[in-house]
C-alpha cells in the first residue's frame, strides 16, 4: 500500500495544485502537502512492496524506497524556500508528476515500461514551460525544452532495440548494440546539459521557471541515471568493434563535461549559471558509470547519485537565499555577502564537503571507484583535476563574500534575529488603527465611543503606553522581518542532510547495495555472446565484461569487488534466477 500510497500522494497532488492556480495559497498548500505524502509513503517502500495495475507488476526495494524520499524531501525543502523568495509555483506540481514516472520506472522489472515512464518522467519537466515565454533576446525557453524532451525520448526509444531484448543474432548484434549504447547515453546526457548540450541548460535560470534546474536537472536525470546504471554491465556488457567506438564516445563526452563544466562554473559570474554548471559537471558521473559496463561500478553510482540529489539541491536552494537577501544574484554586485549572511557561508561550505566528501568517506570512495572503473590509467588525473577545480569554484564565491560589501549588500538585511522590531511593529500598528478608529466611533454616539474606548485602551488618553509583548498581530512582522535568518537555517538543514549521505549514513550505504528490481531481471537475461568466434579447441571461455581497471577499490564492497575481472561478472548472472514469469 506504500507504493499505491507514494502515486497517489504525486497524482492527486499535482493535480489540485494545477487545478487551483488562480487560487495561489490553495496551490501551493497542495503542493506541498502532496511533496510530505510522498515522503512519508517513500519512506515505508521497501523489499515486501507489491503493486499490481492492470498486467504491470511493480516491486519495491530499499534503494527505491531511499530515492524516491530523498527526491520528494529535497523537493519539499526547495518549496519552502521558494515560498518564502516569492518564487513561481509551478516546481510542485511538475515535481510530483515527475516522481510519479520514476516510481514506477524504479520499480518495475519490465524494461519497456521503465523505459515509457522515464520517458515520461522526463517530460513532465515541461510543465515548468508552460508560462516562460522569451525574455528580452534570449530564446524561447518552451521550444528548447520541447527539443530536449524530443530528444530524451528518441534516445531511449533507441535504446529499447536493445534493452526489450529481441532475439538478436549475437555475432552480428555489433551494429545494433552500439548504437542503443549510444541512445540510452544521449538520452541522459541531453536531460544533464552535457556537452555539447549545456547551453540550454545554462540559460535555465533565464528562460524556465525559478529554480527549475533542480528538477530539469537534478531530480530527473538522476532517476534516469539509475536505469541506465542498470543495464550498462549486463545488456552492453559484450565485446565488438562498434560497442568500443561508443563507449570511447561516452567516456570523452563524460569527460569533457567533467572538465568543462567545472571550468565554467569558475569563470561565470551570474549565480545561476554558476549552479548550472557545477550540476552539469558532477552529473557526468552517471555517464562514466555507463561507461564502466562493471558490476562494481552500479553500487558507487546508487550512492553518488544519492548524494547527488541533497547537495545539488541545496545548491540551488542556496543560490535562491542568496539572491533574495541582497536582490541581485550577480557576483559582481554581491561582494561582501559572506558578512552578511554567515550562515549561509556555512551552508556553502557544507554543500561543497558533501559534494566532494573527505579520505575515506563514502561519496569520495565512490567518485573514486566509478573514475577508476570508466577511464584508463592515462585519463586518472581527472579526479584531482575535478576536485581541484570545485574547490576553486566555492573558494572564489567564498572571497567575494569576503570583500568590501556593495552597495546591494549594505542597504539588504543580515541574518540577526529582529524580534524586537517585529514586536514594535505590531504593537505601532494596533496603535495606528486605533487612533484611526477612535475619532469616527466618537462622532457616531457618546456609547459607542465610551465602549470603544474601553476595548482598545484609549479611555485614559494621558497615559503613556508602556512596552507590549509579541501578540498574533505582529507574527506576519515577525515573519516578514526574520524571512533572511529563516532562510537560511532551511539552507543549511539541506546542506546537513546530503553531508549526512556523503558519509553513508541514514542507511545510504545499505540502501545503494540493493539496487531495483530491473537490476534482478537484468541480470536475469543471458548476456549476449561476443563478437569473436568460440575457441577452435572448445575450451569454455567466460564472455568478456569491458572494464579499463580491473583492480578493486578501497570503497567497493566483497562482492562488488569480485566483480571488477574482465572474466568474473558475467558468471553469477547467467545462474540468476528470472526476475519475471515472460522470457522472450
Amino acid at each position: 500500500m506504500s507504493l499505491l500510497a507514494y502515486l497517489a500522494a504525486c497524482g492527486i497532488g499535482a493535480v489540485v495544485a494545477l487545478a487551483a492556480r488562480p487560487v495561489p495559497w490553495l496551490a501551493r498548500l497542495a503542493g506541498l502537502g502532496g511533496l510530505l505524502a510522498a515522503f512519508v509513503a517513500a519512506l515505508l517502500v521497501g523489499p515486501a512492496t507489491r503493486l499490481t495495475i492492470g498486467e504491470v507488476i511493480l516491486n519495491g526495494s530499499e534503494f527505491s524506497g531511499f530515492f524516491l524520499a530523498c527526491a520528494a524531501g529535497s523537493a519539499f525543502l526547495l518549496c519552502v524556500v521558494a515560498l518564502a523568495t516569492g518564487f513561481s509555483d509551478e516546481l510542485a506540481p511538475a515535481a510530483l508528476a515527475s516522481f510519479a514516472g520514476l516510481a514506477v520506472a524504479m520499480t518495475s522489472a519490465d524494461p519497456g515500461v521503465a523505459l515509457v515512464a522515464g520517458a515520461a518522467a522526463a517530460t513532465a519537466g515541461a510543465l515548468l514551460m508552460l508560462h516562460s515565454g522569451p525574455v528580452g533576446g534570449e530564446e524561447d525557453g518552451r521550444l528548447a525544452e520541447m527539443r530536449t524532451a524530443g530528444l530524451v525520448a528518441a534516445g531511449l526509444g533507441l535504446a529499447a532495440m536493445a534493452i526489450v531484448r529481441p532475439a538478436w543474432n549475437g555475432q552480428n548484434s555489433g551494429p545494433v548494440f552500439g548504437p542503443a549504447f549510444l541512445g540510452l547515453a544521449l538520452a541522459l546526457a541531453v536531460r544533464a546539459g552535457a556537452v555539447p548540450f549545456h547551453v540550454p541548460a545554462a540559460r535555465l535560470g533565464r528562460t524556465a521557471a525559478p529554480l527549475s534546474p533542480a528538477l530539469l536537472l537534478v531530480w530527473v536525470p538522476a532517476g534516469l541515471g539509475v536505469l541506465a546504471v542498470s543495464w550498462s554491465a549486463t545488456t552492453f556488457g559484450i565485446r565488438s568493434d562498434w560497442m568500443d567506438v561508443a563507449v570511447s564516445v561516452v567516456q570523452t563526452v563524460a569527460v569533457a563535461t567533467l572538465i568543462l563544466g567545472g571550468l565554467a562554473a569558475l569563470v561565470h559570474d551570474e549565480l545561476e549559471e554558476i549552479v548550472a554548471y557545477s550540476i552539469v559537471a558532477d552529473a557526468s558521473f552517471v555517464l562514466l558509470a555507463m561507461a564502466a559496463r562493471a558490476d562494481a561500478a552500479a553500487e558507487p553510482a546508487r550512492l553518488w547519485l544519492l548524494v547527488f540529489i541533497a547537495a545539488k539541491t541545496g545548491l540551488v536552494a542556496w543560490a535562491a537565499a542568496v539572491s533574495r537577501a541582497f536582490g541581485t544574484s550577480n557576483l559582481g554586485r554581491l561582494r561582501g555577502w559572506l558578512r552578511r549572511t554567515p550562515l549561509l557561508g556555512v551552508a556553502l561550505v557544507v554543500i561543497l564537503v558533501a559534494t566532494l566528501g573527505w579520505p575515506g568517506s563514502a561519496v569520495y570512495e565512490a567518485r573514486a571507484s566509478i573514475l577508476r572503473l570508466a577511464l584508463p590509467d592515462s585519463l586518472q588525473f581527472v579526479f584531482p583535476t575535478t576536485i581541484a577545480i570545485s574547490v576553486a569554484v566555492g573558494f572564489r564565491l567564498l572571497v567575494f563574500g569576503l570583500l568590501s560589501p556593495s552597495e546591494d549588500v549594505r542597504g539588504a538585511r543580515s541574518e540577526l534575529p529582529r524580534w524586537h522590531e517585529a514586536a514594535t511593529a505590531g504593537a505601532a500598528g494596533s496603535a495606528v488603527a486605533a487612533a484611526e478608529t477612535a475619532p469616527a466611533v466618537a462622532a457616531a454616539s457618546p456609547e459607542t465611543a465610551a465602549s470603544a474606548a474601553a476595548t482598545t485602551g484609549t479611555h485614559e488618553p494621558d497615559a503613556a503606553p508602556g512596552p507590549r509583548a509579541p501578540t498574533t498581530r505582529s507574527l506576519p512582522a515577525m515573519l516578514r522581518l526574520n524571512r533572511t535568518p529563516a532562510l537560511s537555517l532551511i539552507v543549511v538543514a539541506g546542506a546537513a542532510l546530503a553531508v549526512a549521505l556523503a558519509s553513508g549514513g541514514l542507511s545510504a550505504t545499505n540502501a545503494s547495495h540493493a539496487g531495483i528490481p530491473l537490476d534482478a531481471a537484468a541480470h536475469a537475461t543471458p548476456t549476449l555472446p561476443s563478437a569473436p568466434p568460440a575457441s577452435p579447441t572448445g575450451s569454455p571461455t567466460a564472455p568478456p565484461t569491458l572494464a579499463p581497471r580491473p583492480s578493486g577499490g578501497p570503497s567497493e564492497s566483497a562482492s562488488a569487488g569480485t566483480s571488477q575481472a574482465p572474466s568474473a561478472s558475467p558468471a553469477p548472472i547467467k545462474t540468476s534466477p528470472p526476475a519475471r514469469n515472460n522470457t522472450d
